[in-house]
C-alpha cells in the first residue's frame, strides 16, 4: 500500500496519518522485535501515512515537509515504537538521496514517491571504474529498513586500475552509489538488544555495474528548496525517535507507579515522594532536551529558508545536540526504569523495550562522545570529519 500520488500531503496531513496509526504500531512492536525487521502490516501502514515522501519534492508532486515538522512526525512514530519510527526517519531519507540525482535518473529509482531508501554511505565498498560508470563491490553493516526498502544505497572508494583514484588535493575519492534493492544481499546478521524490529541487517554486493549518473558526493543537490540548500539536513529528523521514545516512557512509568503498591510497605507508589520527585525530573529532562532540539533546528531552518548556510557556530551546536538529546533521554528512561523496579525488567514491558532501544540507539555514531569533541572543535573553528556535519 502507498499513499495516492495525486494527493495533496502536506506536513500536517502526514502527522494526522501517523497519529492514526499508533495503536498499530504498538500492537505489532513485540512481533517485530522478535522478527527482527518490521512487519508487513506496519510496513504497509507507514507507507499510507506518506511519511516516506517527506521530503519529496513539491516539483515532484511531494510534500517537501519543512524539518521540524519532520522531527514532529519521527517523534510520534516513535512513541508508539523506536524501530517504526527509525526505519520511517531512514526511510524518508529518499527525497535528498534523489535530490543528488539527475531528475531522469532519480525518477527511474524512484517511479512513486513513497517508495523507501535503505543503507549507509561510509566509503567501505570498492567503486572499480568502468565503461559509463563503475563495478560494485562490498558489505556494509546497519542497514536499517533494507528488508523492506525499494532503493539501497552504499559508500565506496573509487578505483581505476586497481588503484585508489585521487582527488586533485590528493585525498581518496569516494562517491554513494545507489541501486534497486533487489540487486543487493540481505545478511541475517542483526541480532540486537535494542531496536531489534529495525531490520538493521548487514548487505552486500558484487560486482555490480552502477551507471555513473546513480552515484554522487556530498555538496551537489540538484535541487534549491530550503530542504536541500544545506548538506547536512537528511540527518537532522533524527531527533524525533530518542525524544519520542523518551517521553513515552515518561507516560508509561507514570501509569504503571499510578496502579502499584510499595514492598514491603504496602503503600501506593504515586504517594511516595521519591517516586513523583523522579517522574518530576525525568519529563524535565525529557522536555528540556526537546525544547533545546526544536529551538536549534528551528534557528538553522529559518536561516536555510533566509537563503544562507548555517554558520560555523550554528552547525557546532546542532552537532553537541545529537549526543546531548540521546544522553539526557536516555538518562531520563534509566531514572524511570530504576523507579518502576521490578516490573521495568519483565519481557513484555514497554518501558524495559524503550531503555533497550536508547542504549542501541546511543551506540550509533552521531550519539557518541566523538560528537561532543567534534562540537568543542567547530567552536574553536575546526571542521569535523564527517562531511555531512
Amino acid at each position: 500500500m502507498q499513499a495516492d500520488n495525486g494527493s495533496a500531503l502536506d506536513g500536517g496531513a502526514v502527522l494526522a496519518n501517523v497519529e492514526k496509526i499508533r495503536p498499530l504500531l504498538r500492537e505489532h512492536a513485540a512481533e517485530g522485535e522478535a522478527a527482527r525487521r518490521l512487519t508487513e502490516p506496519v510496513v504497509d501502514a507507514l507507507r499510507s501515512t506518506g511519511v516516506f515522501r517527506m521530503a519529496m519534492p513539491a516539483a515532484w508532486g511531494g510534500p517537501e515537509v519543512d524539518i521540524c515538522r519532520q522531527i514532529e512526525i519521527i517523534e510520534t512514530l516513535s512513541r508508539a515504537d523506536a524501530s517504526a519510527g527509525w526505519c520511517a526517519m531512514i526511510g524518508s531519507d529518499s527525497g535528498f538521496y534523489s535530490g543528488y540525482l539527475d531528475d531522469a535518473a532519480a525518477r527511474s529509482l524512484y517511479p512513486h514517491l513513497d517508495a523507501v531508501t535503505a543503507g549507509w554511505v561510509s566509503p567501505v565498498g570498492t567503486l572499480d571504474v568502468s565503461d559509463g560508470g563503475y563495478r560494485l563491490s562490498g558489505r556494509w553493516s546497519f542497514g536499517s529498513g533494507v528488508t523492506h526498502a525499494d532503493v539501497i544505497v552504499g559508500g565506496a572508494r573509487v578505483t581505476e586500475n586497481g588503484s585508489p583514484r585521487l582527488l586533485a588535493d590528493g585525498t581518496p575519492e569516494a562517491r554513494i552509489a545507489m541501486l534497486p534493492a533487489a540487486q543487493w544481499q540481505v545478511l541475517d546478521t542483526w541480532s540486537p538488544l535494542g531496536m531489534a524490529g529495525s531490520g538493521s541487517h548487514d548487505y552486500a554486493i558484487n560486482d555490480a555495474f552502477v551507471p555513473a549518473e546513480n552515484t554522487w558526493v556530498y555538496g551537489q543537490s540538484y535541487r534549491s528548496g530550503p530542504l536541500y540548500r544545506w548538506r547536512g539536513m537528511f540527518v537532522v529528523n533524527f531527533f524525533g525517535v530518542p525524544v519520542g521514545v523518551a517521553l513515552d516512557a515518561c507516560e508509561v512509568a507514570a501509569s504503571i507507579l499510578d496502579g502499584k503498591l510499595l514492598m514491603p510497605e504496602m503503600t501506593p507508589a504515586r504517594n511516595e515522594p521519591y517516586v513523583r520527585a523522579d517522574i518530576a525530573r525525568a519529563r524535565a529532562m525529557v522536555g528540556a532536551a526537546r525544547s533545546y532540539v526544536y529551538d536549534t533546528v528551528g534557528t538553522i531552518w529559518s536561516t536555510v529558508v533566509a537563503g544562507d548556510e548555517p554558520s560555523l557556530e550554528q552547525r557546532a551546536q546542532l552537532v553537541g545536540l545529537f549526543a546531548h538529546t540521546v544522553s539526557e533521554c536516555r538518562t531520563a528512561v534509566r531514572l524511570l526504569v530504576d523507579t518502576v523496579g521490578t516490573v521495568a525488567i519483565q519481557d513484555g514491558c514497554p518501558l524495559g523495550r524503550q531503555m533497550r532501544d536508547l542504549d542501541t540507539i546511543a551506540q550509533h555514531v552521531v550519539a557518541k562522545r566523538k560528537m561532543w569533541e567534534w562540537a568543542g572543535g567547530m567552536y574553536f573553528g575546526q571542521d569535523p570529519p564527517l562531511p555531512f556535519l
